[in-house]
């Protein structure tokens, strides 16, 4: 039998008249009363939901806001509800995760304890406001809710995913309003949990993270504190969060597109987003969960006032999978999903945009092929047409005609996140995390690109500048924070964005940082591009390989052989062919031609001449 996660949230069961006995305002089909309009709302939802789930094991999610006020007359009913949804559809009581939202917490409670004394701790007001509540979470689950805990419970699903039960509500007393959790705490009890289980942790949690219909993107969450949240959250490989509180039906990405939001809407708001979620679960290699809203239509007969559709919501863009990796697989943009044929040919081929396409036998076995990324990333390449032409000047020994513009895909955070798990893939696939002991970011460009790859396989990191850029640096940036005495650095990764014929990083290692790399074993090298005009292989920027290329300029080189190298994908640059006299010679360069950029060593001997 297969299972669904069936998501609802926000049913804010409300009391119809205030304290005073005033008729009370509120957002609810569902209210706490014997009214016969109760139960006829909740069995059309019903009804529909068990038509939806049939033959299947229904795992079920509340994200809070279960009443409007946490008054013992709303739990009551809520009691009576929620029971009634669990035992018409066959659920267990074991398959669900009820999160407290701010409304269920008793502010009158709260109110009460700081007039008796203004001092008081955290856990007092926790124990005072979330009293209600925790009953009701004791007579409808079984289970004991501790007020104090930031994971307070779990659920466990097909052994493969665990629904983590966050308080977003913690830290909220009369003052403060925003979703808000201690971090420490949260890290401290996020080490305790699933230790001995190989599963995919899910946040879920009440506050939503960040906002669909508001002018601000930080949510109902206290920004400092989201911050450090989604810090954490990527540490720890928790992509994928289930939330509340908007009342939208929505689905959005944060964190440049890593962390995924999915809010089921508010299962009985008269107002708003009256709508509930079912992921269907499929589990192989990867966890894939089809995301399906539906949502209340009012437009029924007379004797059936609520109905319910499943509805198509562009925004939250509801044709695409949500796809959850629990192995260390390529997390794609669900954007990309037309991939162009790979690449077979080994002769050059023109594009449309006169691009050459050279080919370097990418797909042998000894070189990294991934059409999800070697093909996407070229086709970016040429989308963004950030394949330029002209006479483009690094240094003396270093001149081409042709460049590519790796900062236009770095400057889009999509594209950002797609270059960094392009980078993580190649590491995971060809050389192992476990095979490295050192990740070095490479220029600016490589520096952005490697250390996501740090945090995810939790290894040491520095950074470096190319090596013909060490005199705009002060001394204490172009060298290493890391001693190699006792050669406990065997194995380093560096990570670039382009590499030609690997002289730059020949010179890194035996001239500018030669003592740390005298005890290395193994320099393994991975960039987005490989750009010179050899046969790709992983031997190609060793010295002993070099020096067998025809007319390859030996000066100012290194004697290295002890790289392993590999590329994302392979574009043809064109050197300057015209050598030390290339002043007199070049044309594109003497007659100001196409694009002619100087750098470096070039600016330094204009000035000198001049």
């Amino acid at each position: 039998m297969s299972s669904i996660i069936l998501h609802i949230s926000d049913l804010h069961v409300s009391l119809d008249k205030k304290y005073d006995g005033t008729p009370k305002q509120h957002d609810s089909y569902l209210s706490a009363t014997e009214a016969d309009k109760n139960i006829l709302y909740l069995e059309c939802f019903i009804k529909f939901a068990k038509e939806e789930s049939k033959g299947k094991t229904i795992f079920l999610l509340i994200t809070g806001d279960t009443t409007d006020w946490g008054e013992q007359n709303e739990f009551s009913y809520a009691l009576k509800y929620l029971n009634k949804i669990v035992d018409d559809l066959s659920i267990e009581k074991k398959n669900i995760l009820l999160i407290p939202g701010d409304h269920d917490l008793n502010r009158r409670s709260l109110e009460t304890l700081i007039a008796e004394k203004l001092d008081r701790s955290i856990d007092e007001k926790n124990d005072a406001k979330f009293k209600n509540f925790s009953d009701f979470y004791e007579n409808f689950l079984g289970r004991t809710f501790n007020p104090n805990k930031i994971i307070f419970d779990s659920l466990i699903i097909e052994n493969s995913i665990a629904l983590i039960g966050v308080n977003s509500s913690y830290g909220i007393d009369l003052e403060q309003k925003l979703g808000f959790i201690s971090i420490e705490k949260f890290e401290t009890e996020l080490k305790t949990f699933n230790t001995e289980n190989d599963l995919k942790n899910i946040m879920c949690c009440h506050h939503n993270i960040t906002s669909v219909h508001e002018n601000k993107k930080s949510g109902q969450w206290d920004p400092d504190n989201r911050k450090r949240l989604i810090a954490k959250l990527q540490e720890n490989d928790i992509n994928f969060i289930f939330s509340g509180n908007e009342h939208t039906s929505s689905l959005e990405k944060i964190a440049s597109g890593e962390i995924t939001i999915s809010d089921a809407g508010a299962l009985s708001s008269t107002k708003y987003d009256s709508a509930f979620k079912i992921y269907e679960l499929s589990i192989n290699d990867d966890i894939v969960l089809t995301n399906k809203i539906y949502g209340l239509q009012k437009t029924g007969d007379f004797d059936n006032p609520y109905y319910w559709d499943s509805r198509t919501n562009t925004r939250a863009k509801q044709d695409e999978y949500l796809k959850i990796f629990i192995k260390n697989q390529p997390r794609m943009d669900s954007a990309i999903t037309d991939l162009t044929t790979p690449d077979t040919a080994e002769t050059p081929a023109k594009s449309d945009n006169g691009l050459e396409k050279i080919q370097k036998k990418e797909n042998t076995p000894d070189n990294y092929y991934n059409p999800e990324f070697t093909d996407v990333l070229y086709s970016k390449v040429k989308d963004l047409k950030i394949f330029h032409t002209g006479h483009f000047h690094w240094s003396e020994t270093s001149r081409a005609h042709n460049w590519i513009d790796v900062s236009k895909l770095i400057e889009n955070r999509d594209n950002l996140n797609f270059l960094k798990n392009a980078i993580i893939d190649v590491l995971d696939k060809k050389i192992g995390s476990e095979n490295i002991d050192l990740i070095i970011g490479l220029g600016y460009e490589g520096n952005i690109l490697a250390t996501k790859s740090a945090i995810k396989f939790d290894k040491p990191y520095s950074f470096l500048p190319y090596s013909y850029r060490h005199h705009e640096h002060h001394d204490f940036e172009t060298e290493l924070n890391y001693e190699n005495d006792s050669k406990q650095y065997k194995n380093v990764l560096i990570v670039t964005d382009v590499v030609n014929d690997g002289r730059t990083i020949r010179k890194l290692i035996k001239k500018r940082q030669s003592t740390f790399f005298g005890n290395v074993d193994k320099v393994y090298v991975i960039s987005l591009f490989y750009t010179g005009e050899s046969i790709l292989n992983y031997d190609v920027l060793n010295f002993n390989f070099i020096k067998t290329i025809p007319n390859y300029d030996l000066q100012s080189d290194e004697e290295v052989n002890n790289i392993q190298y590999y590329t994302v994908k392979s574009l043809k640059v064109e050197k300057c062919p015209y050598g030390k006299n290339f002043r007199e010679e070049c044309f594109i360069y003497k007659d100001d031609l196409s694009c002619v950029n100087l750098f470096y060593d070039e600016k330094k001997y204009i000035s000198k001449q001049s």
